[in-house]
């Protein structure tokens, strides 16, 4: 399949002006492609299809793929070049595992970097708003709402190591979690271990927010295995 076939979702983004874009936006416009699967696993990335979609010079897109490469998001492999890996569940049910030690880890910087005053209008909106975007089953506005709590927790925490890190087991997970949403009742249980995590930040009590952080990816994870049938 070639890169110019494969749909592309509307979601990865706006890109800059083609004759403009650099290497570290064209990574991260593959990687976006990459982890919604608009690109899905085993798809092939030839280089100059990548340079003629763009418009760049075959070098430009020869280094996006090395980077992409080095991130663990494709593969080279002999007589096919550069592929889009596919991952086992045993594999994804791992990458859980660091997410949750490193989102913890996350919650705890939060709550101890921020007042817990200024979680207030995320307590609020995981509140009554929220429990009637569960009632809908609008997943979409589910999604939105839980992307704004996780980069305040990212904001709050403050370490662009960790930042670099989570968002990088975010790319790798995030798909399986979506899908997850759509084949079971996991929005309902994630409203309310995300209050719990709220509840914490709001009373500033880091080592509960670890716990809770770590709860809640734990959940996701369980739900991931339950259903990897399903979702892969």
């Amino acid at each position: 399949m070639s890169l110019r076939a494969i749909a592309v979702d509307e979601s990865a983004g706006n890109l800059p002006a083609t004759d403009r874009i650099g290497v570290a936006d064209l990574t991260r416009e593959l990687r976006a492609r990459i982890a919604s699967h608009a690109i899905p696993p085993g798809a092939r990335l030839r280089e100059w299809e990548v340079a003629t979609e763009f418009e760049i010079p075959r070098l430009s897109a020869r280094e996006a793929l090395e980077r992409l490469v080095h991130l663990g998001f494709v593969d080279r492999q002999p007589n096919r070049g550069i592929v889009v890996r596919r991952r086992e569940l045993t594999e994804i049910l791992r990458l859980f595992d660091l997410r949750e030690v490193n989102e913890g880890l996350c919650a705890r910087l939060a709550a101890s970097n921020v007042s817990p005053e200024s979680w207030r209008d995320l307590v609020e909106l995981f509140g009554a708003p929220m429990e009637a975007i569960v009632e809908r089953k609008d997943l979409h506005a589910y999604v939105e709402n839980y992307e704004v709590l996780r980069h305040r927790l990212i904001e709050a925490a403050s370490s662009p190591p960790l930042t670099d890190l989570l968002q990088w087991l975010y790319d790798m997970t995030d798909i399986f979690v979506r899908r997850v949403l759509l084949v079971s009742d996991r929005a309902y249980h994630g409203l309310r271990d995300h209050r719990t995590v709220l509840a914490a930040l709001h009373s500033g009590d880091a080592d509960a927010a670890e716990r809770l952080r770590r709860r809640t990816v734990a959940n996701i994870r369980a739900a991931v295995e339950r259903y990897g049938s399903f979702v892969l």
